[in-house]
């Protein structure tokens, strides 16, 4: 429940100012200052007096202090963000070209392999695609796979969609097939890149790659892309066989000037489902689990997520066979596929539903008064528990107690 606690008495009486939001948990609730973004938590005796169900000037005072407050009575109009449901339209598109690769890690999403499992689309189509995407708005794409070098033609679909007016291009590889021509070819194309490494030891990541030698060709790629100053962004997975090494990995890219090293926890999809790569409880703890408040939003953001799915809405991932998903992690939920046309696959009203499930819809997280600042992943909840609406497995708060 959103208030803003402004009725239109006659007596002047304390309230939030214009730019805060006061949303209502179970049992605590939270006030969001949407100038600065910042979400202040309440305890249950604070939600009850901005509430309006107890009084107390002192906190009312204090607040004041805040810059959250003021005395007097509220303005009758309301944000054009509250009256109308914010549109989303196609934003993002994962597009993976091929079902082939040349490593066969132990944790891929797609279970990705040496041949595909079904009939990939042909370069036309891609191209296609990307026309149909632009003239939906959309003007960002990342081309993955499998391995998307394997694909011939993946440079003129880079240009196709530079092109078209595609801002942000980037592509997903394990840097194995990359070569000084091909990093020139990224180079030209202002492209970005991003790659997996998954140990600074070379053991390690070539274990988890099962491709002997993919550490030393990948570990020559990222110096290659440093040198021709490419933006890069370096993905760390961390599992079971590579848990020891995760620090060092990314300490160690860190000092070569790599920025954006994340380390993200497996996720249980595809290959990742086996329980022999679950890294220990002490690392999902130290890595994965939220554990205390730490929100932040946007005035955008906060409408947005009211409506919209925070992470799925505005983007799509397309399979290699043309199949349409609402991101690249949920395989089970195929809304269309591309021969039924583009429009009609963001226009369906299956990804239309899944873009709009919000954590008003989500068990335990609707009654939380952080919902409209935390980052949903549906995929994870799903395929840690069946459950498409349960809660996020990483968030260790209880909003029915407000704990955590």
């Amino acid at each position: 429940m959103i208030e803003r606690n402004d009725s239109n008495k006659e007596d002047a009486h304390y309230r939030l100012l214009d730019n805060c939001r006061f949303v209502a948990g179970a049992k605590r609730g939270a006030i969001y200052d949407l100038n600065t973004g910042n979400v202040y938590s309440l305890d249950e005796a604070a939600k009850k007096v901005v509430k309006g169900d107890s009084g107390n000037d002192n906190f009312w005072i204090q607040l004041m202090d805040m810059g959250l407050a003021t005395k007097g009575i509220a303005s009758t109009i309301e944000s054009q963000a509250e009256t109308e449901l914010p549109r989303v339209g196609l934003e993002f598109m994962w597009l993976e070209l091929t079902e082939r690769c040349n490593e066969k890690c132990l944790h891929c999403y797609a279970s990705a392999g040496n041949s595909p499992k079904k009939e990939e689309l042909s370069l036309t189509r891609w191209e296609q695609v990307l026309q149909e995407g632009a003239s939906l708005g959309c003007r960002q794409v990342q081309f993955i796979g499998g391995e998307p070098l394997l694909v011939k033609g993946v440079f003129g679909l880079a240009k196709t969609a530079k092109d078209l007016g595609y801002n942000f291009v980037e592509i997903f590889t394990n840097g194995v097939l990359l070569t000084e021509d091909k990093i020139k070819k990224i180079k030209d194309l202002e492209m970005r890149v991003a790659v997996s490494l998954y140990s600074i030891i070379p053991e390690v990541h070539d274990l988890i790659t099962k491709t002997p030698g993919s550490f030393r060709k990948t570990f020559t790629a990222l110096e290659m892309l440093r040198k021709a100053q490419i933006p890069t962004r370096i993905g760390i997975i961390a599992m079971r066989q590579n848990e020891s090494t995760l620090l060092e990995t990314q300490r160690k890219l860190q000092e070569m000037g790599f920025d954006s090293t994340k380390i993200d926890v497996l996720r249980p999809t595809g290959r990742g489902g086996c329980g022999d790569l679950i890294p220990s409880q002490e690392v999902v703890n130290a890595l994965a689990l939220m554990t205390e408040p730490d929100f932040y939003t946007s005035r955008e953001q906060f409408y947005r997520n009211q409506y919209w799915n925070s992470c799925w809405a505005g983007k799509i991932a397309i399979t290699a066979n043309g199949d349409v998903l609402p991101c690249i992690f949920a395989r089970k939920h195929i809304v269309a596929n591309v021969d039924q046309g583009l429009e009609n696959a963001v226009n369906s009203p299956l990804l239309q539903t899944l873009w709009r499930t919000t954590k008003d819809q989500v068990e335990t997280c609707r009654e939380c008064e952080y919902r409209y600042a935390c980052h949903d992943c549906r995929p994870l909840s799903e395929d840690s528990s069946s459950n498409f609406l349960g809660k996020n497995p990483r968030c260790m708060y209880d909003p029915l107690r407000g704990e955590w």
